[in-house]
């Protein structure tokens, strides 16, 4: 079960990522838009970092 829920936020957490930074590729700086942006990227490494966790704790107990 934690495999599953680890996948998921691995592939949440890189949709989140690379969305946002696409976004804060064409939004102008100092606006609220990009902070937002900047904020949600910081968000979705978060999740990232926390899914690859999962994963590899799972991993190791699996062995």
């Amino acid at each position: 079960m934690l495999l599953l829920i680890g996948r998921f936020g691995l592939f949440v957490g890189a949709f989140l990522t690379i969305t946002c930074t696409l976004m804060a590729v064409f939004t102008s700086p100092g606006t609220a838009e990009f902070v937002i942006t900047v904020v949600s990227i910081g968000i979705g490494l978060v999740v990232l970092a926390l899914g690859w966790i999962a994963v590899l704790f799972e991993r190791k107990r699996q062995e």
